[in-house]
């Protein structure tokens, strides 16, 4: 029987869940919860999400972060005032005008230099705009209805069913357009571009363009202030559920939630073919049964771009599904975070990230010291390897670790069921002056399933196991 050693060394791949346990690429993950890959393939524990505040969740239904605070909306004669707490900056409250009926739910809310425009919806399900706290009005005097907003090259666009509605230049109310002083407004009527385009969902800048999105589609316009100079450049036939998932990222990309999971617009504008290979097709079978069994959660994602490190997070009901993407590192690599509630909103202010949650709490992604931890349960689970022998029997006569933290090991070698795992050892940072962890296990396959949930940092680097080989079967 001969001995070898084999290493796992980094862990680049992330979660990869196409393929089954036994299958599953060298590298990857079956599970990574409550941690996040570093540049170097490591895994870190991700950072606490301290309680900071509770602001009323029936008078504020929606907290933004914009320049150098939080800004925190209510309609009408709510006027509730927000508590400071420990938040580290101001909350200002924007107290919307009344509308015709109660406002249950704002949709969106766009900055536009010192003032928002604003979208929400009524009992009712119609919808209404604000800009500068008070209500639009189109040039009928009837009021303005959109449900997503974006500012761009001095104008307000908006979705509305199947319209798309901009402004006049450098005036987000300005909706007149024979206006000779503030010129430029108007709409197109985007489903007559094809005939399957369903309402706008929402719309992101997408390098010199405008990205609009519907459900099933995206067009992607050059938009200009002269709205006879606006173009259609390309139909991509997929779009998102979720109109707050669609953000910029990296150098010019656009990420979003669609039906298929999540998507980089990217890939499908070079490829049209992005679903095999896409930045989100690692983790396609875990988020299409939650988009298919939980479609309102879907439907309200939420996502943020984690300034510093750039990492996209996308939080879906209790989910936080984040992605650590480094080029230079050769690093697509996905996890998850359970934060301990359901994700209202993102906001950012400066270089921090704070969470919203249904309940009106407000976190903070590493507490006000910036590095803060907490005892979370990070677990890390590999695939069920082979050792490039997947025929041949093995021993693991023993394994060593490097790691920082506290962590609890288990070996599992049961082909036949790969959820089983015995436990061997619990380590306190790395073993390589220790003796090696001995272990009896026997197969073909063997994966390892670790856990933390200790205060303060931790971090996983490299397993390498002891293993006597057998004949083949």
């Amino acid at each position: 029987m001969a001995d070898k050693v084999f290493s796992v060394t980094d862990f680049k791949e992330g979660l990869d869940v196409r393929k089954t346990p036994l299958t599953g690429p060298g590298g990857s993950l079956r599970i990574l919860e409550n941690a996040v890959l570093n540049q170097g393939g490591e895994i870190e524990k991700r950072l606490a999400f301290v309680k900071m505040t509770t602001i009323s969740p029936t008078a504020f239904l929606w907290v933004q972060g914009h320049r150098d605070s939080l800004h925190a909306f209510q309609v009408s004669p709510s006027a509730a005032s927000a508590p400071g707490g420990s938040l580290p900056v101001p909350i200002v409250v924007h107290t919307l005008q009344a509308a015709p009926e109660q406002i249950v739910r704002i949709l969106d809310a766009e900055p536009y230099g010192e003032y928002f425009y604003v979208c929400g919806q009524g009992a009712s399900g119609q919808t209404y705009c604000w800009y500068a706290d008070v209500l639009v009005h189109e040039v009928d005097s009837s009021i303005s209805h959109g449900t997503y907003a974006r500012t761009w090259k001095s104008k307000m666009y908006r979705c509305d069913g199947g319209y798309l509605r901009f402004s006049g230049v450098n005036n987000p109310a300005q909706n007149d357009p024979s206006s000779t002083t503030e010129p430029g407004a108007g709409f197109i009527n985007v489903t007559l571009n094809d005939p399957d385009v369903e309402p706008l969902v929402g719309m992101e800048v997408y390098y010199n363009n405008m990205a609009t999105q519907a459900r099933l589609q995206t067009q992607i316009w050059s938009l200009d202030p002269d709205p006879d100079k606006d173009n259609l450049t390309q139909l991509l036939r997929i779009g998102t559920v979720a109109a707050h998932s669609v953000v910029q990222f990296g150098t010019g990309d656009v990420l979003f939630l669609s039906d298929s999971g999540v998507r980089s617009l990217k890939a499908l504008y070079i490829n049209l073919a992005a679903s095999v290979s896409d930045v989100g097709s690692s983790i396609d079978p875990l988020l299409t049964p939650v988009i298919r069994t939980k479609p309102t959660a879907a439907q309200y994602a939420r996502s943020v771009v984690q300034p510093i490190q750039g990492r996209y997070w996308l939080a879906i009901d209790t989910t936080i599904y984040v992605l650590s993407y480094f080029v230079a590192g050769s690093i697509t690599a996905w996890s998850t975070f359970d934060p301990g509630f359901s994700v209202a909103n993102f906001a950012v202010v400066g270089n921090r990230v704070y969470a919203y949650d249904s309940t009106g709490a407000i976190y903070l992604y590493g507490g006000l010291g910036g590095n803060d931890y907490d005892n979370c349960l990070v677990t890390v689970r590999t695939p069920h390897m082979t050792a490039s022998e997947p025929t041949m029997n093995k021993r693991i006569k023993s394994m060593d670790v490097m790691c920082e933290g506290a962590w609890s090991i288990s070996i599992g070698m049961l082909a036949s069921n790969t959820d089983q795992f015995e436990p061997i050892a619990n380590v306190q940072d790395n073993t390589f002056d220790l003796q090696s962890i001995p272990f009896a296990g026997y197969g073909t396959h063997f994966a390892v399933h670790l856990e933390n949930q200790a205060p303060g940092p931790a971090l996983l680097a490299a397993l390498h196991f002891n293993i006597q080989e057998a004949a083949v079967k």
